[in-house]
């Protein structure tokens, strides 16, 4: 097609957009077109759907607490109401205001505070020194790249046996705190079903069944790791050193991240400090037991207002008791509820993300002008005027804007 033809072409393309029916609607246009979401409307939008979500909600958390705790107030409430008599209503009501006076000195909030902060922040803090394999077989792809031949397989064989290593490295550390990859892989024969680790390399590990905290070998496979970079190197499949030292220091940095992961779950926060949390939150919610009853209106001055469901303590309970539960469910990021790591997933990842990078699977895509090439000041817009179909196909020259 000549270049005549192809703007003959253009002219008739935007001439047939022009004189297009107001009722046809193109393509694009019809992608804008949204669909009804009826749980939207039902819920709300934005952020108010937050508050009717069930997966890790307040409510999965504390719905059981809460109708236990409300049914025992109610019950002292009816006991208080109904059964008592006269005389032993008086001494009950001056327990009321005994329990209701003292249990408003409780530090509860700056108790419970400064304790989720302290989980929330080691819960963040134990995701981000989870290590990625992505820089180590980054560094390989590029510094370890042999001749074409013979060499240029061992070199592939090096790249992929040094990150099947990390990973392997990586699933011996992890399994021993976590609870998913323990069921995962339960033992080192399910490792070996797997691939990931051979039956030789399996014998010379362990089993990896001591309960001891140093007890595991989770190291060896970095430092076959290292060995076999430096056997890469004196044989000059390796020839740059200073990317050779930088490669070591990525894999030095990665059992480093794995050893601080592990740390953390060996050094919780101290027992002592859990209990007296726990301790003041119980202790708090069961005098408000008491505390908090209405008191039957007898006489001016005493409480004018007269119900029997706590509204305000409910909050209070809510708030309380669900600020104690996010540490609960954030104290060990490495189990199986819905706030948890999901490392099953995540070392899928990396599985599949470090094994295309430093493998031969496919060519780079063809080297060729982008769209800004002539423009002094670019912009990242749409071009209307750009046509995909036309502009990438094989057959096609490059689209360059002047």
């Amino acid at each position: 097609m000549t270049k005549c033809d192809k703007t003959l072409f253009q002219s008739l393309k935007i001439l047939l957009k022009v004189t297009k029916m107001p009722d046809q609607k193109t393509t694009s246009e019809k992608k804008l077109v949204k669909k009804p979401n009826y749980a939207d409307i039902l819920c709300g939008m934005g952020e108010s759907r937050v508050m009717f979500r069930w997966r890790s909600s307040l409510w999965k958390l504390l719905w059981q607490e809460l109708l236990a705790y409300t049914a025992t107030f109610i019950l002292i409430s009816m006991v208080y109401r109904y059964t008592l008599t006269m005389e032993q209503q008086v001494q009950l009501e001056k327990l009321i205001r005994w329990c209701r006076h003292q249990s408003t000195g409780l530090p509860i909030t700056f108790l419970l505070g400064f304790y989720v902060s302290l989980v929330v922040k080691r819960w963040w803090e134990q995701y981000c020194k989870l290590p990625w394999p992505d820089t180590i077989a980054i560094f390989l792809k590029g510094l370890v790249v042999g001749e074409p031949g013979e060499k240029r397989v061992v070199a592939r064989m090096i790249r992929r046996t040094v990150i099947r290593y990390c990973l392997l490295a990586y699933i011996l550390c992890i399994r021993r705190i976590s609870s998913r990859l323990k069921k995962r892989f339960p033992s080192m024969q399910d490792l070996a079903k797997t691939g990931i680790v051979r039956p030789d390399e399996s014998s010379r590990i362990g089993d990896e069944e001591s309960q001891e905290v140093h007890g595991s070998n989770w190291w060896m496979p970095l430092k076959w790791s290292v060995e076999i970079l430096n056997k890469a190197k004196q044989e000059g499949l390796v020839t740059s050193a200073p990317g050779y030292s930088h490669m070591l220091g990525r894999l030095s940095e990665f059992r480093a991240r794995l050893s601080e992961v592990a740390t953390y779950v060996y050094l919780p926060v101290p027992l002592v400090y859990t209990q007296v949390v726990h301790l003041a939150v119980y202790v708090y919610f069961a005098v408000s037991l008491i505390g908090e009853q209405w008191i039957i209106w007898r006489q001016p001055g005493d409480e004018e207002v007269d119900l029997y469901y706590p509204i305000f303590m409910t909050v209070r309970f809510l708030f309380i008791f669900g600020w104690l539960r996010v540490a609960e469910t954030l104290y060990n990021p490495f189990g199986e509820d819905d706030e948890d790591f999901e490392l099953n997933e995540l070392l899928n990842r990396h599985f599949k993300v470090a094994m295309t990078i430093v493998d031969e699977n496919e060519e780079h895509p063809e080297l060729k002008k982008d769209i800004f090439w002539n423009q002094a000041d670019p912009e990242l817009i749409e071009n209307p005027e750009m046509d995909i179909e036309e502009g990438f196909g094989d057959d096609k020259e490059d689209f360059v804007f002047k």
